[in-house]
């Protein structure tokens, strides 16, 4: 009865190190993440009817940037893995959801045109902010290479990665027209090359600088649309991943 026993004691703890061992090869990570986020100066279109014109070099501030990623390894191990074919190990999907901060500040100097006649630059006249917001639901696909390779982590302590997809990004801001808040919904382009650094076998850290373009168009009454067109926005993030 104690061999028995003790032969079971010992396959359950064999059973538990590989579990373990093989954590650095789980499928599901999941995330949060923070950062800096840097829209550069874009162009704001004006369509009011008989009257079309752009706003250019329209100023956005940086703000804060935050959110909460999921993410699926194409491996064959951990919570959800699969029989992948081995070359599937060098990709990955991963779905997040950010919120950032959009404000434009209204005494800033930028050009005005008008049907087409150059009126050169303008000081706006008001102090503070046309304050907004964004929330961005993106879909990743990654490609990734690891380095530093060991029997703890054979997929690489650090792992070089480029993620590419779209976005659904849910914006709005202070109508300049009326009150209230412009809203509105637009697909964006997001690209994200970073490095994912393996602290543990369960638990990585991913710095990576995100890139993202769209288009927003907001209806402001009065038979007037603004959109924001290039809308570039750059921001860099600190992400904290738990894998099993």
């Amino acid at each position: 009865m104690k061999k028995k026993m003790y032969v079971l004691g010992v396959a359950a703890l064999v059973t538990a190190m590989l579990a373990l061992s093989g954590v650095a090869h789980s499928a599901m990570w999941v995330g949060a993440e923070i950062g800096g986020n840097f829209p550069l100066n874009t162009d704001v279109k004006v369509d009011a009817g008989p009257i079309t014109g752009t706003l250019t070099g329209v100023g956005i501030q940086p703000s804060v940037i935050g959110g909460a990623i999921i993410g699926y390894d194409f491996v064959n191990s951990g919570f959800g893995g699969r029989a992948w074919p081995d070359w599937m190990k060098y990709f990955s999907f991963a779905t997040d959801v950010t919120y950032n901060k959009f404000n434009i500040k209204t005494n800033q100097t930028i050009g005005v045109i008008l049907n087409g006649v150059n009126f050169g630059n303008f000081v706006g006249q008001r102090d503070g902010y046309l304050k907004g917001y964004e929330v961005a639901w993106t879909f990743l696909f990654m490609a990734h290479y690891g380095f530093l390779r060991d029997s703890e982590v054979p997929s690489g302590r650090i792992n070089p990665y480029i993620g590419v997809g779209p976005a659904i990004l849910w914006s709005g801001i202070e109508n300049p027209v009326s009150n209230g808040t412009a809203n509105a919904i637009n697909v964006a382009l997001v690209v994200e090359p970073g490095i994912r650094w393996m602290a543990l076998p369960n638990v990585s850290i991913d710095t990576a600088m995100r890139y993202r373009y769209a288009a927003p168009s907001y209806d402001v009454g009065s038979n007037t649309t603004l959109t924001l067109n290039p809308l570039h926005q750059f921001a860099f993030l600190l992400r904290a991943n738990y894998h099993f």
